[in-house]
């Protein structure tokens, strides 16, 4: 009786690794087949602008800010408030690595609340962060000092 148990449990779980190996595989696949989508600044053509919409409210603060990047004649150029920036080759990764990690920011809990609005003539992301340790638009914002 307890040898068929044993042959029993063994047969179980055998098929659930097997399906277990499959489904990871599957899954393991189904990323790399994964392509993303462009960002907004790798997206602009010539005479096409878009804007980064910052607005923070906490406890104790609320403000808002806006980033416009320009591509004109192939040259990017950024504005925020009254500087003017051309951006570098190293300037636009970070401007692709911000909005790439702004798409993968997850749900958190502080009180402080960062709203970011990435608009273009053709469409308009809104993303939220709430986790109080990622505050990348900080990063930005370095690029005018």
């Amino acid at each position: 009786m307890i040898f068929k148990l044993n042959i029993f449990l063994f047969s179980i779980f055998s098929l659930f690794t097997a399906f277990t190996l499959d489904v990871s595989k599957s899954t393991e696949e189904f990323k790399n087949s994964l392509k993303r989508f462009p960002t907004m600044v790798e997206s602009l053509q010539h005479g096409e602008q878009f804007t980064i919409q910052i607005t923070s409210i906490g406890c104790f603060h609320g403000e808002r800010q806006i980033i416009t990047v320009l591509n004109k004649d192939d040259v990017l150029i950024a504005h925020f408030k009254d500087k003017r920036k051309v951006l570098s080759p190293s300037d636009i990764d970070k401007f692709i690595s911000f909005e790439l990690q702004l798409r993968n920011i997850e749900f958190g809990g502080c009180t402080t609340i960062d709203t970011y609005v990435l608009s273009n003539d053709f469409e308009s992301l809104k993303f939220s962060d709430s986790t109080c340790s990622w505050s990348g638009y900080k990063r930005l914002l370095a690029l005018f000092k």
